[in-house]
């Protein structure tokens, strides 16, 4: 089999399997190289759950992307017959504010609840004045493993070679081409796309650039009564604005024993090589505060506990762009965790910066210059 392809996506989790798929759409003779299994549990696209929603985006940079990527999620759907990848649920928004542009300026896509409303129509939430509620009825919850499975699947299908347990040492790039070593063999392409989650920062930092990642932890209980009230014919995808951060959470799953819920805050900043991945009391005691102030009859037995990392730039956007320095090269990443909902549209630019250098999608506010 030969080792040159017209293009090599290293990392193939979210938007790097999306990247590999839209590639192999197109034809292109594309290589995906993971450190890991795919899928996998050491980065940020685990846990059987990630939220997706419009309205807070509408009237922001992110409005283009959003809806895209929802068209990107029904055609993914239709190719692979799997219904089950996005599962329309709703999302409650909660906040003390309107802070969103499409909010404030009531753009639409949501439902204006104030406090009695949000009482009667989901009672599980224990919120009071001055929080407000902000229902997007398009709110689904999507499946990241299952995604990310099917992204490879289908790309794979289409003549895609990708490779999993396989470590990239080195790389190069000049007017010739890249070359990229790994510790099994090494590959030749006309250009790369780095979908490097976590890892990104060391392509980053050879440019003055900034990447933090650090460690988050996410949970699982048991309803202490009344469960049903927390399956998705009653609960919708929600976050709330609390002091330490978001919270967010989704309704029980069949596949999944528990109610969910996580902090989505800074975190704790990690070397993604070198770090506990061990859950500890004080993962636990993240969740249980916001369950003990917004959900105590659900603040029941843990059923399970996981960390992930999420990777950040100084202003916390996405990088999608060509690199600088390096023409051939595409950067995709950090994606700030809060990327799955976009994923696909995020391949999609990273695909189109690989093809032709350029790309329809206005990524403008994501390219790297802001940062240099």
């Amino acid at each position: 089999m030969s080792n040159s392809y017209d293009v090599i996506v290293v990392g193939v989790g979210a938007v790097g399997s999306a990247t590999c798929y839209d590639l192999a759409k197109r034809g292109v003779r594309v290589l995906g190289i993971e450190q890991f299994s795919v899928p996998h549990t050491m980065g940020g696209s685990h846990g059987f759950s990630r939220q997706t929603k419009i309205a807070p985006y509408i009237g922001s940079s992110y409005e283009p992307i959003i809806l895209r990527a929802y068209e990107l999620y029904a055609e993914l759907i239709d190719e692979s017959g799997q219904s089950d990848l996005m599962v329309t649920t709703g999302f409650l928004d909660l906040a003390p504010h309107r802070d969103f542009p499409g909010y404030k300026q009531n753009l639409g896509h949501f439902e204006d609840l104030e406090i009695e409303q949000i009482h009667q129509r989901f009672p599980q939430f224990q919120i009071s004045e001055p929080y407000w509620g902000a229902y997007d009825p398009q709110g689904a919850l999507l499946r990241p493993e299952m995604v990310i499975t099917t992204n490879v699947r289908l790309a794979m299908q289409r003549g895609a070679r990708i490779i999993g347990n396989t470590k990239v040492l080195d790389w190069s790039a000049d007017s010739g081409g890249v070359t990229v070593q790994t510790d099994r063999e090494t590959y030749s392409a006309e250009r790369i796309v780095f979908c490097a989650g976590p890892w990104t920062g060391k392509l980053l930092g050879a440019l003055g650039v900034a990447c933090t990642v650090t460690r988050m932890s996410f949970a699982w209980v048991w309803p202490l009564q009344d469960f049903k009230a927390y399956e998705p014919e009653s609960m919708p995808c929600w976050c709330i604005e609390d002091e330490d951060g978001i919270y967010y959470g989704f309704p029980m799953m069949n596949d999944v024993p528990g109610y969910k819920i996580g902090l989505h805050w800074y975190g704790e900043p990690v070397n993604p090589d070198r770090f506990d991945r061990t859950p500890n009391a004080h993962d636990e005691e993240l969740i249980r505060k916001g369950l003990r102030r917004y959900f105590p009859e659900a603040n029941g037995p843990l059923v399970g506990l996981r960390t992930c990392l999420y990777d950040h730039t100084a202003d916390d956007v996405p990088i999608i762009d060509v690199h600088p320095e390096h023409d051939r090269v595409v950067i995709c990443g950090p994606l700030c965790g809060a990327g799955f909902k976009f994923v696909p549209a995020y391949g999609e630019a990273a695909a189109d910066l690989a093809v032709t250098g350029r790309t329809e999608l206005p990524i403008d506010f994501l390219r790297v210059a802001r940062l240099l």
